[in-house]
């Protein structure tokens, strides 16, 4: 996989990292969620040298570089990722 540290690019973006952002889905799903000053989190935009498509759960995707102590399950059924995302809006 391959991307950006989510943190570095909404400090760069916004001049710090927003408490809370909304992420809105292709499939128009929508979820407004915070902590994001974590360098843990990527955002991937590539996987095997490929750009994400939405078979893929892309075109962005957001995963976390250290899985901790939670479980590998989760992992391959997406249910700890951000997944499909079509937009990033801050939360005032």
């Amino acid at each position: 996989m391959r991307g950006l540290v989510f943190r570095e690019l909404l400090e760069a973006e916004y001049g710090e990292v927003p408490q809370r952002l909304t992420f809105t889905a292709w499939d128009d799903y929508e979820v407004t969620l915070g902590g994001w000053d974590d360098p843990n989190w990527i955002l991937v935009t590539h996987q095997n040298g490929e750009a994400l498509g939405l078979r893929d759960r892309g075109p962005l995707r957001l995963v976390e570089r250290d899985y901790g102590d939670r479980d590998p399950e989760n992992l391959r059924n997406f249910n700890d990722w951000v997944w499909m995302i079509r937009s990033i809006e801050a939360v005032p």
